[in-house]
């Protein structure tokens, strides 16, 4: 009788160990994994987006960016759910060379709360290296100019101004003074495109679309484009013809550009249209008039 006493009381021993382990385990904090941010070069011209898996056998009550630049105090931000038991938040843009640390913070319907191992980044400008921006390719045809960064750093090319005819081109609206949008970043040796007026071309999938401006672009009048610095600046030039400018002249090919042959290099020739990309061999001399 002694042993079947002594072997009930262990059953109910183990019984209740294993509820016990049942119960922390059920009430543990959340797994926050894949802890990411992007871009991974943050400019102030840069919101940032913070992603991350997390996961809770009990459930996800709320989930958290705390962030705090230098060595200020830490601020949330919370962070929406997506599909996968993934989550995002934002962290707002910053200024030049502020140093970022944030943590991911998640809390289930327990109230059980867990975070993230800490991760830094520094908020750097792009310096606006105008001189490697050159007007690349200009295409009368399917209406676009592009703009190639002839260097193998990011630029930004906030502000520059293109001249038509001696005129800053004007906004899609057809308003004056078109600029470059803040906060463009041509890539290192990348393409931007500015459609125009009548734009029908189809732009490498890499290039940067740097605006759309309400000036058409014509392959058979004399032309004089100037692309210059904020301040006026000329950098680059493009020229067909002479002034009078506008002035009717002799058409080229519709498969052909005005374009940079070798790519990026001083001398201009026709080459077959390639928006957003590298200029091909040379079709032939662009005609005087």
């Amino acid at each position: 009788m002694k042993l079947k006493y002594l072997i009930a009381i262990l059953f109910s021993v183990a019984m209740l160990t294993t509820s016990c382990v049942k119960d922390e385990m059920y009430n543990g904090p959340a797994t926050i994994t894949n802890v990411a941010f992007a871009p991974s070069t943050v400019t102030p011209d840069d919101a940032v987006t913070v992603t991350a898996t997390i996961t809770s056998i009990q459930g996800v009550a709320s989930a958290s960016v705390f962030y705090k630049a230098n060595s200020g105090s830490y601020v949330s931000v919370p962070m929406t759910a997506g599909s996968n038991n993934s989550y995002t938040g934002t962290i707002p843009k910053q200024v030049d060379q502020t140093n970022i640390a944030f943590y991911v913070n998640a809390v289930t319907s327990k109230g059980v709360e867990n975070k993230s191992a800490e991760k830094t980044y520094k908020v750097g400008a792009i310096p606006p290296n105008y001189a490697a921006i050159v007007l690349n390719e200009v295409d009368g045809n399917t209406k676009y100019v592009e703009l190639f960064n002839n260097s193998a750093a990011p630029v930004n090319i906030s502000g520059m101004i293109i001249l038509k005819n001696t005129v800053s081109l004007k906004n899609a609206d057809n308003s004056p003074n078109w600029s470059v949008p803040t906060g463009t970043i041509l890539p290192a040796n990348g393409y931007g495109i500015i459609k125009c007026s009548g734009y029908t071309a189809t732009a490498d999938p890499a290039a940067i679309t740097v605006g759309t401006v309400g000036d058409g672009m014509s392959a058979k009048q004399t032309l004089l484009l100037e692309l210059t610095k904020p301040d006026g600046t000329v950098v680059s030039t493009f020229q067909r013809g002479v002034a009078p400018w506008g002035t009717t002249i002799s058409a080229i090919p519709t498969t052909d550009s005005y374009s940079r042959v070798p790519n990026g290099s001083a001398t201009w020739k026709l080459a077959l249209q390639t928006p957003g990309k590298v200029n091909g061999a040379s079709t032939g001399d662009i005609p005087a008039l």
